[in-house]
């Protein structure tokens, strides 16, 4: 049986891993001199309070190498096999450093997997490779190759402020999209990038747009659709009517990402039919 490992940006509690049987590992934040282990020492609430409070811009940095290279030598002790998933290789290093320890760890049992994508959209892949841990790791890559690029991240955000700060648009960009009212909607990208898609007028506009591209899709009954915000549920709650989820549960992003995407940002995650 596989063991399966993944890291916080996966939205897996602890609590939960434990009762899927997995291993998930914190991704960290610092805010100034101050460092939190993502879903141990800090609440999804109490980052974002922290987040419009603070002058301080928090930095998030990859998995650890020491902890990874700790794990490999324990499953290579108990002869165990193993399936790493983390973020995007193309937003972290963390995929990287995972490489770079399974093969320190001289263990050919280590299988490090990028499948591009990170927040609820790992979330599928990771509960996808539970389900299938019992089969060879071959057949288990083969799944998640499959199933990936039918996985969608829509998302509004509110402001370009954080996306300024993180440094992914440049200060004009930002100060003229606010004044604009611009509400960009982005996706994950098939390598695993942050998309820009479209610029809308205003968060209504925003949100019909990811509602219509929403209903366009035939979705994969299978998956579960997950609706998505960061702080504040109210675009959320908004998004959920348009596109007809009433009974879907409204899901605060991890810190890790919401650094990047800011307060007020709402999304929705499906899988598309084959």
């Amino acid at each position: 049986m596989l063991r399966i490992v993944t890291d916080s940006s996966a939205e897996i509690s602890q609590e939960e891993a434990k009762r899927l049987g997995i291993e998930v590992l914190p991704l960290t934040i610092c805010f100034g001199d101050k460092t939190y282990r993502d879903g141990i020492d800090i609440t999804p609430q109490q980052f974002y309070e922290r987040l419009v409070s603070s002058d301080e811009f928090p930095r998030t940095s990859q998995l650890s190498f020491d902890e990874l290279s700790s794990l490999f030598a324990d499953a290579k002790s108990k002869g165990e096999e193993v399936l790493v998933l983390p973020i995007s290789s193309a937003l972290s290093g963390s995929y990287e450093w995972a490489v770079r320890a399974a093969q320190e760890s001289s263990y050919d049992k280590i299988h490090v997997y990028d499948g591009k994508c990170t927040t609820y959209m790992l979330e599928i892949l990771v509960r996808e490779a539970v389900r299938l841990r019992d089969k060879p790791a071959s057949e288990v890559i083969a799944a998640l190759d499959e199933l990936r690029p039918r996985i969608a991240l829509l998302a509004a955000l509110d402001t370009l402020e954080y996306l300024k700060r993180g440094g992914r648009i440049n200060r004009t960009v930002a100060t003229v999209g606010g004044l604009l009212r611009i509400k960009p909607v982005i996706t994950v990208s098939d390598d695993g990038k942050v998309e820009l898609i479209n610029k809308s007028f205003g968060m209504n506009a925003a949100l019909r747009y990811i509602s219509d591209r929403f209903k366009a899709d035939k979705k994969d009954e299978r998956f579960a659709v997950r609706t998505i915000y960061c702080m504040d549920s109210g675009n959320c709650l908004r998004l959920k009517e348009l596109t007809g989820t009433a009974d879907v549960p409204c899901e605060n992003i991890c810190p890790v990402i919401g650094a990047h995407i800011g307060p007020r940002a709402a999304g929705i995650v499906y899988v598309r039919q084959k």
